[in-house]
């Protein structure tokens, strides 16, 4: 049947690996947060529908995008776009405190960093409110600089986990810790995927698929 498997990875190409971090954030979301998981969602789908020159198989994952999003929409529990913004932006900022608090308690762990990693991701989402004329909404100099703070500290814990050793304590509160950030990342971002991305997103997308069966059209 149609859509019964995913798209080869490697036809997919480079097209959709950088919708991955917010398609894997929605899944992990959405039992615990299901408005923050569809934002993550939605995201995705309209920086893919802003892909130029889409490959079939980009077509067939935001097809099967828009079917998950009118699925889960009703369990939402979505208000107006402002108080959604406030509740999303919200949760991020829990989600940076909580991780900001262990990393200067000394728990600089995967766990740590991966909750640094989240709440970079999710303060990407915020980019999709207040869009005017197609153009993405900026964020705020506060969520920007925690969003770079966030993406090189993440990188920062990760990086000395994997290489099993401590990390280096945070700056001290009070410094400028988006400065640092950037002096450290060559100007912001969030972190990137890396190792284990192709069987990531085959993975993901095999799940989405087996999930939602035929997709719909996508222009």
């Amino acid at each position: 049947p149609p859509h019964s498997r995913p798209p080869p990875t490697r036809a997919m190409g480079e097209q959709a690996k950088p919708l991955l971090p917010f398609l894997q954030r929605g899944d992990e979301l959405q039992r615990a947060d299901p408005k923050v998981a569809y934002y993550c969602r939605m995201f995705a789908c309209e920086e893919g529908m802003r892909t130029s020159d889409k490959t079939p198989e980009m077509r067939e994952l935001l097809s099967l995008l828009v079917l998950q999003l009118e699925k889960t929409k009703p369990s939402a529990g979505l208000q107006g776009a402002e108080e959604d913004e406030a509740y999303v932006e919200n949760f991020a900022l829990r989600l940076f405190a909580k991780a900001d608090k262990l990393d200067r308690g000394g728990r600089r762990d995967a766990k740590t960093a991966k909750l640094f990693y989240v709440a970079s991701i999710v303060i990407e989402t915020l980019r999709q409110f207040d869009v005017s004329n197609g153009a993405k909404h900026e964020l705020s100099d506060e969520m920007a600089g925690k969003q770079r703070y966030a993406a090189w500290r993440a990188g920062e814990l990760a990086k000395a986990n994997r290489e099993g050793r401590t990390a280096a304590p945070p700056p001290e509160e009070g410094e400028d810790e988006s400065a640092s950030a950037a002096r450290t990342t060559g100007g912001g971002g969030t972190a990137g995927g890396g190792a284990g991305m192709d069987d990531e997103y085959e993975s993901f997308l095999s799940e989405l698929t087996d999930n939602l069966g035929k997709g719909a059209g996508v222009p």
